[in-house]
């Protein structure tokens, strides 16, 4: 298990409107948006591709008075676009624990700076038991993604998979956090894979007199 306890971030945002880039958001630094409504795979094929990393991580929170408030699993996965090549970072909580009192407010996930960032969350046709985010922040330095669940999520309910579609091809392992908060202010942080530099084209590299690549692992 990781549980990596963190004090909560301000995020200051400045004032303005989000674009939209077909049927998901781009969100620049400083923008916010309460427009995410959900896209099925049909709708927008770029985020069909090969799972390159995923990561479960069982997760706790609790307090010293109250016990334990919620638990859960995050399942942190990235896909590599077969349309663009491009990586998409993908969160889902999952196998909550119902009877618990926990409400889930918000997510934030770091490791976004100086990267295009687009959002959204995928629907599961499959199930009424799961639910996505309504809106989703970011910070002005463009590190920080927040995803808000405006009316709470109850530990009777799992996320559908809400994703940010990022302009690079690489990844950093651990080189993250996602911290999931709670209606209450409590929290906890989670040390997930993280975006990475984008890698020139090929007839480019001579002039970087070579390139390295992170790794990731495969899905087993």
């Amino acid at each position: 298990m990781y549980t990596l306890r963190t004090v909560s971030m301000l995020v200051a945002l400045a004032a303005g409107s989000t674009a939209l880039a077909g049927p998901v958001i781009n969100l620049a630094p400083g923008q916010q948006t309460d427009e995410l409504t959900g896209i099925s795979n049909s709708e927008f094929t770029e985020i069909l591709g090969d799972v390159i990393a995923e990561q479960q991580i069982e997760f706790e929170i609790r307090t010293r008075s109250a016990g334990l408030l919620y638990e859960g699993t995050l399942v942190a996965s990235i896909v590599r676009s077969y349309s663009t090549g491009n990586l998409n970072f993908n969160y889902q909580i999952m196998d909550t624990n119902d009877s618990l009192s926990g409400v889930v407010s918000y997510v934030d996930i770091t490791g976004f700076r100086g990267l295009e960032t687009r959002v959204e969350y995928s629907e599961n046709e499959e199930s009424s038991e799961t639910e996505g985010p309504g809106g989703a922040l970011r910070s002005i330095d463009g590190d920080i993604l927040s995803y808000q669940f405006e009316d709470g999520l109850s530990t009777g309910l799992e996320t559908n998979a809400f994703f940010a579609l990022v302009d690079t091809n690489t990844f950093i392992e651990y080189g993250s956090l996602a911290t999931i908060y709670l209606e209450s202010g409590h929290s906890v942080g989670l040390v997930v894979h993280g975006a990475g530099a984008a890698v020139p084209a090929p007839g480019s590299l001579a002039l970087l007199g070579g390139a390295g690549l992170l790794a990731g692992r495969r899905r087993r």
